[in-house]
């Protein structure tokens, strides 16, 4: 295969790869706490070097035009605060400023998610439906008497007059620590730690909405989908002419 057929293909799939990222971000745009993700993408050169160089400055050097060839070197997630929709639900927070919520996942132990449209399950316990039980600062499960309750803006959870716990709002020390494994919930990498008093207010009885924008979505997914077409169209000319190569040129008679 040569050289073009290379760089189209590697433009279908990095450009596959980007659609899947963005229309899962449309399909997303009603969650609750929900980061926008996008795909990073470089030469495969500039890649190879710098996954292969323990020399900063050789990873950092420029190696030319060699090749046009695009590779997805990984994985974006904006952590930009959404909006505050009011839902006057008591089982419902957000958290304004640092911070996630720490949920018990039967699969990935405990995440970390900015969704906060919790619901109680019939045992009293606080869950993320689909997610898990909310844990409190102790580490353990919120268990509850009924959905008459308040939520301090530390997150201390206070019913009949009495504290009933605190919920946990972590921090990690750099975001690109998060690895996202469900719809709008992460693991950390390095792991957390609570989130100091004053970087954080809960807000009982609104949720935190999606930060993906729609328009900016659609707009890229057309740019990409017509990027796609162009490999495909590309691609289909280099066969033709390798078709045209192997048939035509060069034949005696």
């Amino acid at each position: 295969m040569d050289r073009g057929s290379y760089s189209a293909a590697a433009g279908m799939l990095s450009g596959q790869k980007a659609i899947n990222v963005m229309s899962n971000n449309v399909a997303n745009i009603s969650t609750a706490g929900y980061k926008s993700q996008s795909t990073i993408q470089s030469s495969f050169g500039d890649y190879l070097v710098s996954r292969m160089s323990k020399d900063p400055d050789i990873a950092k050097a420029n190696i030319g035009t060699g090749t046009y060839i695009t590779v997805d070197a990984g994985q974006f997630t904006d952590l930009t605060q959404g909006s505050f929709e009011e839902t006057g639900r008591s089982v419902d927070a957000a958290i304004q400023g640092q911070g996630f919520f720490v949920v018990q996942n039967d699969t990935y132990g405990q995440v970390l998610t900015r969704n906060g449209q919790f619901e109680l399950d019939q045992t009293g316990n606080l869950t993320l439906p689909g997610v898990g039980n909310v844990l409190n600062s102790a580490g353990q499960p919120i268990n509850l008497k009924g959905s008459d309750f308040t939520i301090g803006s530390d997150g201390t959870i206070t019913q009949n007059g009495v504290a009933s716990g605190k919920l946990y709002i972590a921090t990690v020390t750099n975001g690109t620590d998060l690895n996202q494994v469900g719809e709008g919930y992460f693991q950390s990498q390095n792991g957390f730690q609570a989130a100091q008093n004053g970087t954080y207010s809960v807000v009982q009885g609104s949720i935190e909405k999606s930060n993906v924008d729609m328009t900016k979505e659609m707009s890229e997914i057309i740019s990409r989908q017509n990027h796609f077409t162009s490999c495909t169209q590309m691609l289909k000319i280099f066969d033709s002419i390798a078709e045209i190569a192997a048939n035509k040129v060069g034949k005696l008679g």
